[in-house]
């Protein structure tokens, strides 16, 4: 018994199959999702692929990021239209304290950044090339596996 390199799951029979030109350790429900036969319990006969239900071709939409001095952005629109933090904030419908976040470098999630766009009349998101690269957030204490990468490439390209 191993561990899946592409869902972590433990104390699992692996199998090795090619993903991207890399030979990894997957169990039999990723190897089945990616479209490799795995042998049958009863017989040792493979089994037939499953159809993976990801479309092949898709659409790119450009993605946006926050601008690396967003948060300067903010806090010069705000003063230069008078306002204080308390203003925005029942403007926005936001808590004094995310501004406050927000204009010492937090960022916003999108649409609050769209809302303070918005107001102020200022960009906050910009867009960025489709070839740079996003560092992949461990969510839990457990490793950061192939498949949480894959997953996180899978919700950017679906957000498009």
């Amino acid at each position: 018994m191993a561990v899946c390199e592409l869902c972590g799951r433990e104390n699992t029979g692996v199998f090795s199959i090619l993903v991207s030109g890399t030979k990894i350790s997957a169990c039999s429900t990723c190897s089945a999702k990616r479209g490799f036969s795995t042998p049958s319990r009863e017989s040792g006969k493979t089994r037939p692929p499953v159809k993976s239900s990801i479309p092949r071709t898709r659409k790119t939409r450009p993605t946006f990021e926050a601008a690396s001095d967003f948060h300067i952005r903010i806090r010069n629109a705000r003063e230069a239209r008078s306002l204080t933090i308390e203003e925005l904030g029942r403007k926005l419908n936001l808590r004094v304290q995310d501004l406050q976040k927000y204009e010492g470098g937090s960022v916003p999630p999108d649409a609050v950044a769209k809302k303070i766009e918005k107001e102020l009349g200022i960009m906050i998101l910009e867009e960025v090339e489709a070839n740079d690269v996003s560092p992949v957030v461990k969510r839990s204490n457990r490793s950061v596996t192939i498949a949480d990468m894959l997953d996180d490439l899978m919700r950017d390209a679906s957000n498009d």
